[in-house]
């Protein structure tokens, strides 16, 4: 069993995506596997903001979430 786990910059743009896709797909080849990804690059960041504007008080919250589709 292997366990695979891809962050950060790693899944930051299509790119870095693509190629953890190619080595999740020869990985998988070789045995099981447990795959983990964090959140896409900047979406931690973004959730943080909207998370304390709302905790503020700041009625901006409501546009960010509309914005970045957060739900």
């Amino acid at each position: 069993m292997q366990v695979l786990k891809f962050g950060g910059s790693s899944v930051a743009n299509a790119t870095n995506i693509n190629k953890v896709v190619d080595i999740v797909l020869k990985a998988i080849k070789q045995e099981p596997l447990v795959l983990v990804v964090s959140a896409l690059g900047g979406v931690t960041d973004q959730l943080i903001y909207t998370g304390k504007l709302a905790s503020t008080g700041n009625e901006n919250y409501k546009q960010e979430i509309k914005l970045y589709g957060l739900k």
